[in-house]
């Protein structure tokens, strides 16, 4: 064995190369089993993905506190023994293992198109082990074998070698370059620290339907004749709860991210109601003159702002990237008129733009501009995508009537165009301007007229560019211009108002949680991307009638959340609701009693407090020597618990519907309360008073 450790971890290798050994010295966890630590993806023009794995005698040279392996050749399946060298290191800085990967293509043909490094096969990968990742804002799977075993592909990939789980960053589902596993009381770190944004893989399979992998795929794409290095994987053992985890990445972050500057309407803001006007099929569903009652019908629920979709004559998704007021209803003025209506009664607009999609029916895509800035695909022809929507009839919903191409952020003739839109906005007066899909990643571009690498898996990089000479641009233009985007990822926040989120993260993923009271077996929203981003203003999203009202208002609350209102798909205002309605307005009013803290205190989690009853929901915030926790309980018809708040006095408590109680030193929670208990840091002679 080769062994490499210091105070918090030790590591070990087989004379092969082999990882034999994770071991956390702290908690004594040993975190993995032994397995390859390396594995490439190669193609040619006969086929594209064919798998190899270093072959022939390990090199192996220790230094004091890094190993470093050199193989001269791999193996390929079908393609057999290829000239690639691989130069690997892995070195110890306190608690961080940092692995890395030099390559040299000397093959004739191959391209290396992933590396797959480092592949940990988990020790303890079934209950209690849990994954935490940051997909779809973020999640918990609870039992990550089966998590991964309901992946099957059937006949799409070859599942007898691996089924896979994964989700690729920046964008495309994961808001953070990292996830960690869980053991309850102490876990693995496991990141990319990339402060270029290349895409990555976060992978969770399940190999030869036995060993439990995690590891990331990287995307090199090295032609033959060429080097490529990176030292950006870092892993780490950790004692104590997954905040730990959160606020590692968090130190990492800080080497790249400033908080934005936000404005005060956007920070004490409950939410929006989001409304289409005008659909893409054509039907109205709120003409400019019904603005006014639009808001009335929100501000009721104690929501201040409109958030309007499909203002346009062209609808919603439709004729993008042109915008024009509707002439049938009196145009820019009209607009302009009902939008001030709505802001003298105290109201905001959010006025929307998609930052990407191009309707292939317009002059702007015939005239040429458009099809030159699009993404182009591997084969050249172009990325399309269809948003099918319909009224009550099946042959749109099915077949849909628009087709749109997407443009690629690096050109600088869309930039310049989004920045016309931000302008519109000025003179038209909204609050804040919105740019749809501005977090999401594209397909990676392949079209080497844009000057862009092909493909092009920096693409995200340059959407964040992008994004930063918008959000520079529009507060040039005004300075409390609000400014929002779709789709959550750490890299686009620092150039970011708010988020409107795509995905669930109050939704309820076991259907029988409530009458079992069980956790949920597969996936659950988690609170890892707040934790290390606690600036964060992110929406919630899917509450759209009375169906399912206070759990997801409740975790709204609880995560920080601001609400977006979308009744019947934003088809209606939340006077069609009007349960939600009503227990919005008393959840917003409890928010507004405690406004300071929870608008402007930082999210906080658990690190301040404990409970001795796992089936109650806790979040606190931190506003200077205040702290406010939040307390919930969905699933049995009371529940109490004892609150534990080391070095913290009470003050005072509240509740949603005024029904949570104290019965000695217990707090006691109907079904669906939602409570929040204002502590105050103790002085130092309080605190030695107490002991």
């Amino acid at each position: 064995m080769i062994r490499l450790e210091n105070e918090f971890v030790s590591l070990a290798l087989e004379e092969n190369g082999t990882l034999a050994e994770i071991r956390n010295r702290k908690s004594g966890r040993s975190a993995v089993n032994p397995h390859p630590l390396i594995r490439l993806i190669v193609g040619d023009a006969e086929c594209l993905e064919l798998e190899a794995v270093p072959s022939g005698k390990a090199e192996i040279r220790k230094e004091a506190d890094s190993i470093h392996i050199a193989y001269s050749e791999v193996e390929c399946e079908q393609r057999g023994r290829l000239p690639v060298g691989i130069e690997l290191s892995i070195s110890l800085d306190g608690d961080d293992i940092r692995w890395g990967v030099s390559l040299d293509n000397r093959s004739g043909k191959q391209e290396i198109r992933e590396v797959h490094y480092p592949v940990l096969s988990l020790r303890d990968p079934g209950p209690p082990a849990a994954a935490i990742t940051s997909e779809l804002v973020s999640e918990r799977i609870a039992d990550l074998p089966a998590y991964i075993r309901a992946g099957f592909t059937n006949y799409m990939a070859p599942d007898q070698k691996y089924i896979r789980r994964r989700g690729v960053y920046p964008g495309r589902s994961n808001s953070m370059n990292c996830f960690l596993i869980d053991w309850g009381n102490d876990g693995l770190y496991f990141a990319c620290h990339d402060e270029t944004f290349e895409m990555t893989a976060h992978v969770f399979e399940l190999e030869k339907n036995s060993s439990t992998n995690v590891t990331m795929a990287r995307y090199p794409f090295l032609k033959p004749g060429n080097r490529w290095h990176e030292n950006r994987i870092v892993t780490a053992p950790f004692s104590g709860p997954w905040t730990v985890g959160a606020q590692k990445y968090r130190k990492w972050a800080d080497s790249w991210f400033t908080p934005p500057r936000l404005p005060d309407h956007v920070v004490r803001s409950s939410g929006w109601q989001r409304i289409i006007l005008h659909h893409q099929y054509g039907e109205y569903f709120f003409p400019y003159e019904t603005l006014e009652q639009a808001y009335d019908d929100a501000a009721k629920a104690g929501i201040d702002t409109l958030f309007l979709f499909g203002w346009t004559a062209e609808g919603m998704d439709s004729g993008y990237p042109v915008y024009t007021p509707d002439p049938a209803q009196g145009g820019f003025e009209s607009l302009k008129t009902n939008i001030r209506k709505v802001q003298a009664k105290g109201g905001k607009i959010i006025l929307y733009y998609n930052g990407q999609l191009i309707d292939a029916d317009t002059d702007y895509y015939r005239s040429g501009e458009g099809k030159q800035v699009s993404i182009k695909r591997a084969d050249g022809t172009e990325h399309r995508e269809f948003y099918n929507f319909s009224n009550t009839g099946t042959f749109l919903s099915t077949f849909g009537n628009k087709t749109f191409v997407v443009a690629c952020p690096s050109c600088r003739s869309w930039i310049e165009r989004l920045k016309r839109h931000i302008d519109f906005a000025v003179e038209l007066g909204a609050d804040s301007v919105f740019f749809d899909q501005l977090g999401l990643a594209s397909y990676p571009c392949c079209d080497p007229s844009h000057g862009h690498p092909v493909p092009f898996t920096g693409l995200m990089r340059s959407k964040r560019e992008m994004l930063r000479e918008l959000y520079e641009y529009a507060k040039s233009r005004r300075p409390d211009l609000g400014f929002g985007i779709e789709c959550t990822t750490d890299q686009t926040l620092q150039y970011t108002d708010f988020v409107h989120i795509f995905g669930y993260p109050a939704g309820v993923w076991n259907p029988s949680w409530r009458e079992t009271g069980e956790l949920p077996q597969l996936k659950s929203a988690s609170y890892l991307f707040k934790a290390a981003f606690p600036e964060a203003v992110i929406s919630n999203r899917n509450i759209r009638d009375d169906s399912d009202v206070e759990f997801p208002v409740n975790r709204m609350l609880l995560l920080g959340s601001r609400s977006d209102v979308e009744i019947y798909r934003c088809r209606a205002t939340i006077a069609a609701a009007p349960h939600y309605q009503a227990y919005l307005a008393k959840a917003n009013a409890l928010r507004e009693r405690f406004g300071e803290i929870l608008y402007r205190g930082t999210f906080s989690a658990d690190r301040f407090h404990s409970l001795d009853n796992p089936g109650i929901q806790s979040n606190s915030f931190l506003l200077g020597d205040e702290l406010a926790i939040l307390l919930t309980q969905s699933d049995r018809d009371v529940r109490k618990t004892v609150l534990s708040v080391p070095g913290f006095e009470f003050l005072r408590m509240d509740s949603v519907s005024g029904d949570v109680s104290m019965e000695g030193e217990s707090v006691v929670l109907p079904k669906d309360a939602l409570a929040v208990l204002l502590y105050r840091r103790k002085t130092s002679g309080e605190t030695a008073e107490n002991k």
